[in-house]
């Protein structure tokens, strides 16, 4: 018996697309302006799942110059297809559409291959014998209203690697005045195929719905039952929201699931962004029934017939500083390998004083992971002198205008620890204090959204509020993100800070 804990995936990793190869599934999800851009995960059971890869690790794969954190790298869908696996998303900030492959998942994948005369985001690929078919969403070329989408499918020629034939449109949405057809997946099932996309946005009226045709090229029909997935009616008090933009998925043994995007917010605020979801599917009358019987996202579900539990080696939350840097690691805007940063012989981390701030469209001297927990630990030891605007220290993140800083800086000659939080136009500093030595630990302690900071082993201050670091009160897509940062603030610098290793522990 495979029992699965819902969310699948905790913290940023939305936008799930998923395909099975043998007894192997793989789940793919967007990265927006973090880099490397979409991690790629490979699981047995559909329980546990390791990060095998990452799709756009060279500069050349990935351009986000100026991208905001919220832009870049949209929806990502994954398929496989005579022995190539394919990913095919958008990146907003810089060409659009494309798509990428590769041998095997873990990579190298190729070169991107942008696709003109192809708007719209949240692409995705069905195979047919030898032929592949683009599905895609846009705008209608004469919209009634903001939000009036489309979607449609043109044939891609995979050798010319470029878009031939005519578009079609499949369909517009299952309601009347549908808002944002998006997030499209077409299927062919039991000698029928099947258009499954996202409605009414990806916030609170978010929804999974269907469409079906006997025909590849339609008419679609709507299913009777849509939204066959949705929490919107739940209410604003719902543990789990946003549920949406579901991919279809059968197992070996026939069985059928789904994987989708949801929030888990707290005082209306879910600043871990949007989680990885699982749940049931059974076909009845033709079309698809999402946790029959239930109706919504379950907390957890048992199955005996899924392939076997897999052996699951303990996982290490500490992040050492090793070459190649730990896949958990993120930079914004670039791989944060390619930060002039150096690896020590004892393992510490040179991080540079680089003249950008978490704050530019640029590229700044942070290396971070992803928040899977609102309760938290997380702790880094500094070596740090710094001189004039220098400061280095922990940034708790969620976009260039909503952070938290926890910094070693200097004024007037003498060293302290400043906590300063964003919000939009509003600075605050929660607490400065005075240190002393080359040496500081710094010390975040998160629980249900109050921060505690602590210095040298000492309290800062009081606990302060960080639930408005989130989508629900800043706007965007992503969740929140920590990580050591170093900054000469627009400043030349040749100057280092060093890090020791990140102790991070996430508690549920």
């Amino acid at each position: 018996m495979v029992k699965i804990i819902n969310p699948i995936q905790k913290g940023f990793y939305p936008d799930p697309s998923i395909c099975r190869v043998s007894d192997d599934y793989y789940m793919v999800h967007s990265t927006f302006a973090y880099a490397p851009g979409i991690p790629v995960f490979k699981s047995r059971d559909l329980k546990n799942w390791t990060l095998i890869g990452q799709v756009l690790e060279r500069k050349e794969q990935l351009q986000l110059t100026g991208a905001r954190v919220s832009q870049g790298i949209y929806a990502p869908t994954i398929r496989y297809h005579n022995g190539l696996f394919y990913v095919i998303a958008t990146n907003v900030s810089a060409g659009g559409n494309f798509y990428v492959t590769a041998t095997d998942p873990k990579g190298p994948w190729s070169d991107p291959v942008f696709l003109e005369n192809a708007p719209g985001i949240d692409p995705s690929l069905y195979f047919e014998e030898d032929t592949c078919y683009y599905i895609g969403q846009r705008t209608k070329e004469h919209p009634a209203y903001y939000g009036d989408c489309e979607i449609w499918i043109q044939e891609l020629d995979i050798k010319e690697k470029k878009l031939v034939k005519q578009p079609v449109v499949l369909f517009d949405g299952s309601m009347k005045r549908t808002i944002w057809a998006e997030g499209p997946h077409l299927y062919k099932i039991r000698g029928m195929y099947y258009l499954l996309l996202a409605e009414g946005g990806t916030e609170f009226n978010h929804s999974v719905t269907v469409a079906r045709s006997q025909s590849l090229f339609g008419p679609y029909e709507a299913c009777p039952n849509n939204p066959i997935l949705t929490h919107r009616h739940l209410g604003h008090n719902y543990p789990v929201q946003c549920i949406g933009h579901g991919d279809l998925i059968e197992t070996p043994c026939n069985e059928w699931f789904m994987v989708m995007l949801g929030t888990r917010p707290f005082n209306g605020c879910a600043e871990l962004g949007r989680e990885t979801f699982l749940a049931e599917v059974i076909w009845e009358d033709g079309w698809p029934v999402v946790s029959p019987g239930l109706g919504k996202v379950p907390e957890c579900l048992e199955f005996s017939t899924l392939e076997k539990e897999q052996e699951v080696l303990p996982s290490e939350p500490d992040i050492q500083w090793t070459d190649p840097l730990d896949t958990r690691l993120i930079g914004l805007r670039d791989h944060p390998s390619r930060l002039p940063i150096k690896i020590t012989g004892d393992g510490s981390l040179q991080l540079p004083y680089l003249p950008e701030t978490i704050e530019d469209l640029s590229v700044p001297a942070y290396v971070g992971t992803r928040l899977l927990s609102r309760t938290f630990h997380i702790r880094v030891l500094i070596e740090s002198e710094p001189k004039g605007a220098e400061e280095a220290g922990l940034v708790y993140f969620y976009n260039e205008t909503h952070y938290v800083k926890v910094v070693i800086c200097e004024r007037d000659g003498q060293l302290e620890a400043v906590t300063t939080i964003r919000k939009g136009e509003d600075w605050e500093e929660k607490s400065r204090i005075e240190v002393t030595g080359k040496i500081h630990e710094i010390k975040l302690l998160g629980h249900d959204q109050a921060l505690s900071v602590e210095i040298d082993n000492r309290t800062t201050g009081q606990p302060f509020h960080i639930g408005d670091l989130c989508s629900q009160k800043a706007g965007g897509f992503t969740g929140c993100t920590v990580g050591v940062y170093a900054s000469a603030v627009h400043e030349a610098s040749d100057r280092f800070a060093v890090f020791g290793p990140l102790h991070v522990r996430f508690f549920d």
